[in-house]
């Protein structure tokens, strides 16, 4: 695989390895971590000092069971913290496991542009367009975020399950491979369940829609074998937090996060005043529930997200303009800056989503003969899934950085199949 690379290829990765490296030094030389993992850490910290999974709650100044973030890391950390090592180390450590998946993601995408037909040449300035795009070069990707590591995983999973519809037999070092990438992913960024969720029920409806049961039969091996690794990972987690809690959950986020989504005075995106107690959304939260600082952090969001159903169910109209001004806010040019309420427009994911909405609409009416093919529904699920997410929540440009391949990737698809003539036949693609 790797020999059929081009020398020039190679170049041009390690110049981009050594960008990489070089902005994620140079915007972080004190090798810190983000704003969420610094909470993560605290309560890794004061488990190790006998006090359990707590953290201190800047409004009511108390130290509280918390379970907001995913889990794992915090597990993560009190490994980390029992080896001796400083943290700076991890820091470095998840850096250079970023910058080895920013290249297998190159490698990936030029590969799913292969598999659907396209010319070696577009394949690989399709995956250049993916390594420099705003959000992989610099925006996500020049920083201390989980979704770099995650995001290429996703990449491999979906080229590894356009394979394996398109009649490639299922070898147990692919299913390894599908299921840790699968189990990481969502250890890391708890969304992505959903994500893979609807990825592999769609999957599996395909293959059973193309060849049957009894063909579809290591599929279905492959999916159970997933569902019991998830399970089995995620375990410790329910255990957790049922005894600090009593409710088997994954974390405390979820109710929290649909309040920030439909509520009066929303825009559709987070909400960096969510917690000033003289804002206009807190004083909204505590008008419904006068008891907010009795509750610990399970029960405040339980209450929230009945607060947020309760507002959906009174309130439809707004709720369907939520919609809309959310799917437009999706599909701007924006993206994520982890300290900012909006960002300046890019050019490029301007014209990346025009293009990715010129080639939805010339394949819808048919231009030139083109049509959707059923393998396209494993390409734009990610896309479809984290929009859907966005509506059930607000947007966040960290989620919407699982649909940006299917966003760059859908026009060159598009571009592949204008250019192919009736004779014309796929190169050969292995691995």
């Amino acid at each position: 695989m790797l020999r059929s690379i081009p020398r020039y290829v190679w170049l041009v990765a390690v110049l981009l390895l050594a960008l990489r490296l070089g902005l994620n030094l140079h915007l972080n030389p004190g090798l810190e971590w983000n704003y969420d993992e610094r909470r993560n850490a605290r309560i890794a910290d004061n488990y190790l000092a006998g006090r359990g999974y707590v953290s201190l709650d800047p409004e009511r100044q108390q130290v509280l069971p918390d379970s907001f973030h995913a889990t794992f890391p915090v597990f993560v950390y009190i490994g980390w913290s029992h080896t001796g090592l400083p943290r700076h180390y991890l820091t470095l450590l998840v850096y250079g496991a970023a910058a080895g998946l920013y290249l297998l993601g190159g490698l990936y995408v030029q590969r799913t542009l292969l598999h659907y037909g396209a010319e070696q040449g577009l394949a690989w300035a399709g995956a250049g367009l993916w390594a420099v795009s705003p959000g992989v070069a610099y925006y996500i990707g020049a920083y201390w975020w989980f979704e770099n590591l995650a995001l290429p995983l996703l990449i491999v999973v979906v080229y590894k399950l356009l394979r394996l519809y398109a009649g490639r037999k299922l070898h147990w070092p692919d299913a390894l491979l599908l299921i840790a990438a699968v189990v990481l992913s969502c250890l890391l960024r708890g969304y992505l369940l959903a994500v893979y969720g609807v990825l592999f029920a769609v999957f599996l409806g395909l293959m059973m829609w193309r060849y049957g049961a009894g063909a579809s039969r290591p599929a279905w091996g492959l999916g159970l074998g997933l569902l019991v690794a998830l399970c089995l990972a995620h375990w410790p987690i329910f255990q957790k937090n049922h005894h600090m809690f009593g409710a088997w959950t994954l974390s405390n986020q979820a109710g929290f996060e649909l309040l920030q989504g439909h509520n009066s005075v929303t825009k559709g995106r987070f909400m960096f005043d969510w917690d000033e107690r003289t804002g206009p959304f807190d004083q909204y939260v505590r008008a419904h529930v006068p008891q907010l600082d009795s509750l610990n952090q399970y029960q405040e969001s339980q209450a929230r997200a009945r607060l947020a159903r309760y507002w959906v169910a009174t309130h439809p109209v707004e709720e369907a303009k939520l919609w809309l001004r959310k799917t437009a806010l999706f599909f701007s040019p924006e993206n994520f800056v982890a300290d900012a309420p909006s960002t300046t427009w890019s050019p490029f994911t301007a014209l990346g989503h025009l293009a990715f909405f010129a080639a939805l609409l010339l394949t819808l009416f048919h231009y030139r003969g083109l049509r959707f093919e059923s393998r396209d529904a494993l390409l734009l699920t990610p896309l479809v899934t984290v929009w859907l997410l966005s509506l059930v929540f607000f947007v966040g440009f960290r989620w919407r950085f699982f649909a940006e391949p299917a966003l760059l990737l859908f026009p060159l698809i598009t571009l592949a199949r204008l250019r192919r003539t009736p004779d014309t036949e796929p190169p050969e693609v292995t691995g």
